[in-house]
Parts: C-alpha cells; structure tokens; sequence
C-alpha cells in the first residue's frame, strides 16, 4: 500500500482550492480594447498614445483582483535586426490612472485602467498587459504592441524607399545597432541609417553599409540635409 502524503481532507480542500483559481482565471476578461488592438507609430519618449483597458468579473461572486501589470517576462521574440523588441517600461500605468489594481468587482462589474505607450528607442516594441490576482498568478492578459518613431530618420529612410525602390527591397523595421539606427534591406545585405542612438559632437549624419563585394561603411551627408529634401516636419 503506498502511504499517503496528505490526508484526504487536505487534498479534497488543494482540490477545491485549485477549481477556485481555474475559475477565477476563465472569468475575468479583458473587454476593451478590441482584439487586436496597436498603439501605432510614436514618436520617441512622446506621451500621447495611450488606452483603456477594460476588466470584468465574469463569475458569479465577488472577486478581488490583484496588481495589473506590464510584463515581458513570459515573451518571446526573434533577435535579428528589425525583431520587436521586448520592452515592457515602454508600455506603463501613469499615476493617479488605475482604476483596478486591488479593486473588488461584484460579478459582472468591471473597472478601468489607462496604459501609457511611451517608446524608448524605434522600432516594434511589445509587452503585455497582464490582471495579476492577490498572489500574483495571471487572471488575464492581453499583448501590447506599439513602433517608436526616431524623427527624422524613420521620414527619411520611407523617403529613400519611395525613391529608390529596385535597390532598397525588402526592408526591416528601424533597430538600434549601437551608435546606428537604421534599417537593413535585400536580405540583410546592405543597410541604411544615421548615428542618433548615441550623442555626438556633430550633427548626425546618414551612413550605407554593404556586406558586398567587401564590407564597407561610406557616409552620405547630414541627416538635416536629407530631411530637409525629404521635406520631413521636424
């Protein structure tokens, strides 16, 4: 006879316990925003793009929620160039606008929370926007997904596409590849871009790199200067 390791009342009452968190889970839902929802192009550290989200009790009893939270720690995502970029500080809470963390919602009551996109660097950011419960497992989630601006460059390279199409194909999304921001295009076999993710002492300047026949880096004039042709709004 193997021993058992609890008693039976014990088990029957984790048993229960553990019903009582799967339902918790498959009943709060996140009404608002739609599925699908992108918070769109930003503009570097801009503060304008924000949401509401929606939480509603689905069940039949009271319940209290927990914090809610923005959260990479359970994504995934490729790491080439132009990858989104796990980047849960971008999408945050600002003061005084949570409407639900530790709130009791009656069932079918619901509350509201604003979130905030903010982009640190350019490019697809994401995170996700997760309803913790009192002891911090996820009741609900939803994913979140913005692209930061780097002004002027993003208007100059969709400048640069429009104008020289046959050799700029198959472009990447904007990246930071330290002091560069660029984009890469044909493959990952050339790429274009300017030295503004770091401060210089001059002016930034547009750079083309080639990986063939030979690698080479050659600087094509003042980021101002193709701006300026690009008739970008500064």
């Amino acid at each position: 006879m193997i021993p058992t390791l609890f008693p039976r009342k014990s088990l029957a009452a984790l048993a229960v316990l553990s019903l009582a968190c799967l339902s918790a889970q498959a009943q709060v839902e996140i009404t608002d925003p739609p599925a699908g929802h992108n918070f769109g192009k930003v503009p570097l550290n801009a503060t304008f793009s924000t949401q509401y989200f929606s939480v509603f009790n689905r069940s039949s009893a009271p319940l209290q929620l927990g914090t809610l939270i923005s959260s990479g720690a359970a994504l995934a995502t490729c790491a080439g160039i132009g990858c989104p970029v796990v980047a849960q500080g971008d999408f945050l809470i600002p003061a005084g606008s949570d409407g639900c963390s530790n709130a009791v919602l009656q069932p079918n009551q619901g509350c509201s929370t604003l979130v905030a996109f903010t982009p640190t660097a350019p490019g697809a950011r994401i995170s996700q926007f997760i309803v913790q419960s009192r002891a911090g497992g996820a009741l609900a989630t939803y994913p979140l997904h913005g692209t930061g601006i780097s002004t002027p460059l993003d208007c100059v390279l969709d400048w640069a596409e429009k104008s020289f199409p046959q050799l700029l194909t198959t472009p990447t999304g904007t990246a930071t590849v330290s002091p560069f921001q660029l984009r890469c295009y044909a493959n990952g076999t050339m790429c274009l871009g300017a030295d503004t993710a770091v401060p210089t002492f001059d002016q930034p300047s547009v750079y083309f790199y080639q990986t063939q026949p030979t690698p080479s880096v050659q600087r094509l004039g003042y980021l101002s200067t193709f701006a300026q042709a690009a008739q970008c709004q500064p």
